[in-house]
């Protein structure tokens, strides 16, 4: 190929043989594709090429310029071809516009920064390290937000920093659960904006892992078998429920509540004369008053075997038994919340484990009650050690790092001592109806944290 780089015959001809041959054309918007992004044109560049495009690419560049290589591909030789301005010539004949990628980016992130940086702060210190988080990210050119802006979608990458930020204010403000279309209607102005596996969801739930300790609490309590798991697992800590009549709680004793414009319920209280558990949901008790609780203490059990056991021999008349069933759900934190108000003591009952130590915590944070330990001590352990299991190599590693940072005035501290020290831990299942077998005064036992 022979001509200047204003020679419009060249260019024509150029043009010619590209369009007549559309993998040679391919190969020559490669190759501009990498001569922007490292700021010139490569000496030599390999891309597969069939037959017909090798020998449009020779027609283009010279046949010394372009050599065949096995597995279909071919080698331009840039420095061999005759051209004094071989890119002009090309951009001509491609009718495009040199362009600058990296000048670009440099731009699209300056502008994201700016935009950021003129978000108004959040009230919540999570919302607020979570922007602060964005804007360092931003000014690295990592992250998805950075990736968006990137992508020229500046406009969608702020929105969806701004909507997060908006509704970890809000969520952090909870004081209930609530449905999640209802959530994001109220605050975002969309109910389908945190539909399941959105990006707006998922950037919520990831925010709250990274910079809310107390998820990052209860989210570790049941272990989420991945990150995807542990997002959602996040949201549900926080409130965000999909339909709150699911959320469920047993229970049994003497409880008579009270909702707006209804008379007293009191179904639970003659269930448990009857010698029956209720399931109450959170949707029930969202705003329900207490009427009437006439116990002298509150009972709550992990585990539903023991729960049930329990419930054969207690007094309907004077003990609530609640079953948590693991990590509390949101309707068992409602009804503690309602015991909260008569001041009857509370007491909990659970594995012998690091998880069951931080179900107990959890509930206490939640529910903003205070929770006694129940047959979850050093004495209980060590008694019925010798029916315990041996805890995994990860499981360990996790218990030893929470020993090492836990506060010694927490409740089940020295259990998780022992648990350390030991390698042991117990189900609640294997010891429980020794200690509340029938005619047994559970009192008597330590209750020792």
């Amino acid at each position: 190929m022979e001509g200047a780089p204003d020679d419009t015959a060249v260019v024509a001809r150029v043009r010619a043989a590209l369009a007549a041959a559309p993998g040679a054309r391919d190969a020559i918007v490669a190759l501009l594709d990498r001569a922007e992004r490292d700021g010139r044109l490569p000496r030599t560049f390999t891309i597969a090429a069939d037959g017909a495009a090798a020998a449009a690419l020779r027609e283009v560049l010279s046949a010394r310029a372009v050599r065949a290589q096995v597995g279909g591909r071919v080698r331009l030789d840039l420095a061999a071809v005759p051209v004094p301005d071989l890119a002009a010539v090309l951009y001509a004949a491609l009718d495009r516009a040199p362009r600058d990628p990296r000048g670009d980016r440099e731009r699209r992130r300056a502008d994201l920064v700016a935009a950021l940086a003129a978000v108004s702060a959040p009230r919540h210190d999570v919302a607020r390290a979570f922007l602060a988080a964005e804007r360092a990210d931003a000014e690295a050119g990592r992250g998805e937000t950075a990736a968006l802006a990137e992508r020229g979608e500046l406009a969608r990458a702020v929105a969806v920093v701004v909507d997060v930020a908006r509704a970890l204010d809000a969520l952090l403000a909870l004081d209930a659960p609530i449905r999640v279309a209802s959530f994001a209607a109220r605050v975002l102005g969309d109910s389908k904006a945190l539909a399941a596996g959105s990006d707006r969801a998922r950037r919520l739930g990831a925010a709250l892992l990274a910079h809310d300790p107390a998820t990052q609490a209860d989210v570790a309590v049941g272990q989420p078998s991945s990150y995807d798991a542990a997002v959602r697992a996040a949201l549900d800590a926080r409130g965000l429920v999909r339909d709150d009549a699911g959320v469920l709680v047993h229970v049994f004793g003497p409880l008579v509540y009270a909702r707006t414009g209804a008379a007293p319920f009191d179904h639970v209280a003659r269930h448990a004369r009857l010698g029956d558990p209720s399931p109450l949901t959170a949707a029930q008790l969202r705003d329900a008053a207490l009427v009437e609780l006439p116990a002298r203490r509150v009972t709550i059990f992990e585990n539903q075997a023991p729960f049930l056991d329990y419930v054969e021999r207690a007094d309907p008349a004077t003990e609530l038994v609640v079953l948590a069933r693991g990590q509390a759900s949101w309707a068992a934190v409602l009804l503690l919340r309602l015991c909260r108000r008569v001041g009857v003591p509370i007491r909990h009952a659970g594995d012998l484990d690091r998880s069951g130590v931080l179900i107990l915590r959890s509930l206490a944070r939640r529910a903003r009650v205070s929770v006694e330990p129940w047959h979850m001590d050093v004495a209980t352990h060590r008694r019925f050690a010798v029916a315990g299991r041996p805890i995994g190599p990860e499981e360990r590693a996790r218990l030893e790092r929470l020993v090492a940072v836990d506060d010694p005035g927490a409740p089940c501290h020295e259990l998780l001592v022992e648990l350390a020290t030991t390698g042991v831990w117990i189900e609640q299942e294997v010891f429980s109806h020794l200690l509340l077998g029938p005619g047994l005064d559970s009192t008597t036992h330590s209750d020792a944290g």
